[in-house]
């Protein structure tokens, strides 16, 4: 089974056990009062011991080159002790009945804390949570999103939208051992070091489109029309792209589309996410995504359940996009 990241932190079980207790002392409810949940965090970061090897851990990756380390991969997270059990009918609307614990949305807030990342939320994705199921729902199984039970290619969070992260932070917390569900990576730098110089002259061109993702459509909270046609490579090296939603707007365009691809599947690196496994992908200098290689378990493939946060390294040029008074909730 795929483990192809190189590890980078792995959390001892001593430090896992001290985090664990200190998280589940969490008063604050994450989806109603981000904000003071967020202030608790930075109480525990400051007051914790079993925290001093990560915090150092994290000072060295504020100065890794992003683009040429684009993913951080963490074993032995905290997550929560126990998990309620969801169903698939409404899956968010269970969690907020059944869940009355927060480590995993704790471990989340921490990480951006220490890395100096800033966790947004969107009004049309789950009414404008921080924290985001990767969990299936049954009206969007079929869906090219996180509430799908199949494949989703790869592409990058957001790729059309007008307040685009920088970073996708994502918690597995309940995975089955008789399912291979894969999630995919690939660098920005491994695929253009093997694109074509006239390849990478098209992808600058604004030949391509890509429609809003799909829980941003079905949500219909903030109605955002076509999405504007747009180039894949931005600047050097900042890929916008979804495969099989991303087109080009001509056959020149679309053989170049074709041949990114190509070079993607070709240097993909996967991980069979464990409970407890954490990466950390730059949003911008990457494609993830996930392939579904067995289902031994059908049962379980539904209840395999991850925490995400999508996050931005500054607040301040996304402010005209945020809803009056908050300082990470984007109106749309």
């Amino acid at each position: 089974m795929y483990r192809e990241l190189p590890v980078d932190f792995k959390f001892t079980a001593s430090e896992n056990e001290v985090i664990v207790n200190s998280l589940l002392s969490l008063s604050a409810q994450p989806y109603q009062f981000y904000t003071a949940f967020k202030q608790q965090i930075r109480l525990i970061i400051s007051e914790l011991p079993a925290m001093e090897r990560f915090i150092q851990f994290t000072a060295e990756l504020r100065s890794r080159s992003s683009y040429d380390f684009p993913f951080v991969f963490v074993e032995n997270a905290p997550i929560d002790p126990e998990l309620p059990e969801l169903g698939n009918d409404d899956p968010v609307q269970e969690k907020y009945l059944k869940k009355k614990t927060f480590v995993a949305e704790g471990f989340l807030q921490m990480y951006a804390e220490l890395t100096a990342q800033h966790p947004i939320a969107y009004l049309n994705v789950n009414d404008g949570d921080v924290f985001q199921d990767i969990f299936p729902k049954e009206s969007m199984k079929d869906t090219q999103s996180q509430k799908s039970l199949g494949p989703i290619y790869f592409h990058k969070d957001f790729p059309n939208h007008f307040v685009r992260p920088d970073f996708v932070n994502i918690l597995s917390l309940r995975s089955h051992h008789d399912n291979e569900i894969y999630t995919t990576f690939v660098s920005n730098r491994d695929i253009i070091q093997h694109l074509s110089p006239s390849t990478l002259d098209r992808l600058r061109s604004p030949e391509f489109y890509t429609p809003y993702d799909d829980i941003t459509i079905n949500s219909g909270k903030v109605p955002l029309g076509r999405a504007p046609d747009h180039s894949i490579l931005a600047g050097t090296h900042h890929f916008r792209f979804f495969e099989n939603r991303t087109i080009g707007l001509n056959p020149e365009a679309q053989a170049a589309v074709q041949e990114l691809l190509n070079v993607a599947h070709t240097h993909k690196k996967r991980i069979l996410m464990k409970h407890g496994d954490f990466v950390s992908i730059s949003n911008n200098l990457s494609l993830h995504g996930r392939e579904v290689m067995k289902i031994s378990n059908i049962e379980e493939s539904r209840k395999r359940w991850s925490l995400k946060t999508v996050n931005v390294h500054s607040c301040a040029p996304h402010f005209k996009y945020f809803v009056n008074g908050t300082d990470y909730l984007v109106n749309g």
